[in-house]
């Protein structure tokens, strides 16, 4: 049997299928460690998949059946993480793209969604604790840091090769920790956003045709002007004013930062694309300009100023 001929099989059964997938990538993302990051991309791609590809119920229903699975096996709370970091993105994705008719508000509007949802959840999930929302955020957020500084801490103990260096090296984790509990906000909506793109660049890629990606192609895409602007207020901000206002907008740049960075990346792609560079060399220049210090920062640059460039307008050549 080829893969064609499974799709040719009845809508049941391939709702069923995609809910089985989703929720075994789900069960063994958390026995795999750092492994998990790359296994959460294909969590929410599978049902988004079934709903581009054989309309929005059925992939509804396979989220649906895949949430009562991780409920009959796990419980309540594991079926909740899953509705709320996969399932939602995973239902409304493919009906944004469809209605919209651009991926970037797409991705947007699904933003909206999952973190209003995810918000009221908390909001829920406190009622039934006795808190307040307030003190529930805060002790997750307590737990999450405390994990990351404890990870961080056994990573740069290693590190260090004496004990002035230690000291120096635990003030900056505890600095970092700080950091982390006041832009964690900014994080979640930064990694729900992040995990929303990667779907619709999956989506992209196996599409084979059955569905079209709306919207213009990454390497033409630009952010709207307007963020610009924003992103040089929260900027000033973040410099000279303290308190409340200052945390405010340092959230907002943990998420417009990396808008500035994609337009930059779309730069490169399409000067990758206009040099004919093969798939090959395209994806090892992707890896380079993100991991690669400070190719970041200048790509992000890129970015930014290409509101007033524009390196991707045609250059007339001078005789």
């Amino acid at each position: 049997m080829v893969l064609s001929d499974l799709f040719r099989m009845p809508r049941t059964f391939i709702i069923i299928l995609g809910a089985l997938i989703s929720f075994f990538l789900f069960r063994a993302s958390g026995d795999f460690g750092p492994v998990a990051v790359a296994m959460n991309l294909f969590v929410p791609l599978v049902p988004a998949y079934v709903g581009m590809r054989f309309g929005v119920p059925s992939g509804v229903s396979s989220v649906c059946v895949a949430a009562g699975l991780t409920l009959v096996s796990t419980g309540f709370g594991a079926a909740a993480t899953y509705i709320l970091q996969f399932g939602i993105m995973a239902a409304v994705l493919p009906w944004f793209l469809q209605k919209v008719g651009r991926w970037d508000r797409a991705v947007a509007s699904a933003l909206v969604v999952v973190v209003t949802m995810t918000l009221l959840g908390l909001v829920a999930y406190a009622a039934t604790q006795g808190k307040g929302p307030v003190d529930l955020v805060g002790q997750i957020v307590d737990e999450e840091v405390a994990r990351a500084s404890a990870f961080m801490d056994d990573v740069f103990s290693e590190a260090a090769p004496s004990p002035g260096d230690a000291a120096e090296l635990s003030a900056a984790v505890e600095h970092m920790a700080d950091f982390m509990r006041r832009v964690y906000p900014g994080m979640v909506i930064l990694v729900s956003g992040l995990l929303l793109l990667a779907t619709v660049g999956l989506l992209t890629a196996v599409s084979k045709g059955h569905y079209r990606m709306p919207g213009p192609p990454f390497a033409e895409w630009k952010a709207p002007e307007v963020l610009v602007w924003l992103l040089i207020a929260c900027g000033f901000v973040v410099v000279f004013v303290s308190g409340v206002a200052q945390t405010v907008a340092m959230n907002l740049l943990v998420v417009l930062l990396p808008v500035y960075f994609l337009q930059g990346l779309a730069v490169v792609d399409y000067f990758f694309r206009r040099k004919a560079l093969s798939p090959l060399l395209r994806v090892l220049g992707y890896m380079m300009v993100t991991l690669v210090n400070p190719l970041p920062m200048f790509v992000t640059g890129i970015g930014v100023f290409d509101l007033w460039i524009d390196f991707r307008k045609p250059r007339e050549q001078k005789n």
